[in-house]
């Protein structure tokens, strides 16, 4: 999967320390990272698909637009994911600095007695200042800490990502629950309508009941339809009240805006979005979770090249430049000047595997990026697959319901009609509207299919992009 390159540095002699020094650049012991390339499909690249970064409002609905606007401001999940990028641009901050050297300055007063059992008893209390500054550098030649900066800015880049990857299913969380709700609303609508038609078959087959034209068994059929219908839309009701609830806490609602939210609030579904056929091969790159899996992909990499280098020496420089006096009233006096240097040489002799063990870790966890990025990948397509199967099903179905609610919707105005001339009776007109009424809760339910079809096919292709953008980006 990746091949390496490693540096081979000559046997450890004396004047390898002297030769270290005068390095000013190191050599990563990272392999050569190459990212594996997976077979797309041709046919998407017949034609370009834009996604705008704000898609939802397409749909040209102020409602849903105020309710993203909204969990974009006070959403919790959000607010989390601030937090971890933070924390990771930190940590990648700290790492960074690690790569400069270290200054301190430093003042101490002590007064010392020591043991009069010791070869120094005749000096047993004595006063100690001091006043001074220090160095520390670490000789990043086999580039440990750059490649620790360069895995922790990967980190920071992947936890970017997988923010964007919380908002863009936040944002498609809330259209399909507004979607759900905006449906909800018109089959409840309709199953007013059906509870009353219903109620009027049942009336008519009970005074057909009492004038003995027909049984016990038709008019208790129509009761349990007529009770069904009611049942039916407590079930939506209850629906309703828990896809609001989950919307709530979905825009960030507090507790108690979730128990006194509106409840004359009403959604409507708007129009569906014209949408081409083709998709580009490069949606895949401005999607956030690929973008997190190969981020992750560079970071364990170079974390492999941060481990191997605890085979090879280390080499710090230390130093250190002050005054020390017995009596404060000299501490400033040249004859109280004191100043050190010199390097720190740590070289691995045995460590019973523990280095290569760490190294092997670390291969392993390359070896798991480079799966998840494939896994990534492969997820895409069959979201983006799925969703514009269900697109086009939706669309068919849309076309052949609306159909037949213009079939049922012509029965029963002809049979109205026939009714008004006396040559039909009162339970045809209510069986074709039953009819309609059933096709519409249905068409309804498609409707909202294919908007929730679009917002999942927006998801998947990343949350917002178009192709010239991506061009540009190369």
């Amino acid at each position: 999967m990746f091949s390496k390159r490693l540096c081979k540095p000559s046997k450890l002699t004396i004047s390898l320390t002297l030769t270290l020094f005068l390095v000013q650049s190191g050599c990563s012991l990272a392999p050569q990272l190459t990212v594996p390339v997976i077979q797309t499909p041709t046919s998407l690249t017949t034609e370009t698909l834009q996604v705008k970064a704000a898609w939802w409002k397409d749909f040209k609905n102020d409602a849903l637009n105020a309710l993203i606007e909204e969990a974009l401001n006070n959403s919790d999940d959000l607010k989390l994911q601030a937090l971890r990028v933070l924390k990771a641009k930190q940590a990648y901050g700290l790492s960074n600095a690690a790569r400069y050297p270290t200054l301190n300055a430093n003042a101490g007063a002590s007064r010392i007695k020591l043991s009069d059992e010791t070869y120094q008893h005749n000096r047993t209390e004595y006063s100690d200042h001091t006043l001074g500054t220090s160095l520390q550098y670490e000789l990043d030649f086999w580039n440990k800490l750059e490649g620790q900066s360069e895995a922790n800015w990967a980190t920071f880049l992947g936890t970017k990502a997988a923010r964007d990857t919380v908002k863009n299913t936040l944002i498609n969380d809330i259209v399909l629950a507004y979607f759900n709700l905006a449906s909800l609303d018109e089959r409840i609508a309709i199953m007013d309508e059906t509870i009353t038609t219903y109620e009027q078959s049942y009336a008519f087959r009970e005074k057909q009941l009492l004038a003995g034209v027909i049984n016990d068994l038709l008019a208790n059929q129509a009761k349990a339809q007529f009770n069904n219908a009611k049942s039916l839309k407590a079930s939506l009701l209850e629906s309703r009240t828990l896809q609001e609830n989950a919307l709530a806490i979905l825009v960030g609602k507090s507790p108690k805006a979730l128990f006194e939210k509106n409840h004359t609030l009403r959604y409507t579904l708007p129009s569906a979005i014209v949408i081409p056929k083709g998709v580009p091969s490069l949606l895949m790159e401005n999607r956030p979770d690929i973008h997190e899996a190969l981020e992750n992909l560079k970071s364990k990499n170079a974390l492999i090249g941060v481990e191997k280098s605890a085979y090879f020496p280390s080499i710090s420089l230390t130093g250190s430049y002050g005054q020390q006096s017995q009596s404060l009233n000299n501490i400033l006096q040249s004859s109280a000047n004191k100043w050190s240097f010199g390097p720190t040489l740590n070289v691995p002799i045995f460590d019973f595997d523990r280095i290569k063990t760490r190294v092997s870790m670390s291969e392993t966890d390359l070896k798991s990026a480079l799966v998840s990025y494939e896994l990534s990948v492969k997820k895409a397509y069959k979201e983006v697959s799925d969703a514009l199967t269900r697109y086009n099903t939706a669309q068919s179905k849309l076309t052949f319901q609306s159909e037949e609610l213009g079939a049922y919707t012509k029965m029963l105005d002809i049979t109205t009609k026939r009714f008004d001339q006396g040559a039909a009776n009162q339970l045809e007109v209510l069986d074709a509207r039953k009819g309609m009424l059933s096709t519409s809760l249905s068409l309804v339910s498609t409707k909202q299919a294919l908007l929730s079809a679009e917002a999942e096919l927006f998801k998947a292709l990343g949350g917002g992009w178009n192709e010239a953008t991506l061009l540009n980006e190369k």
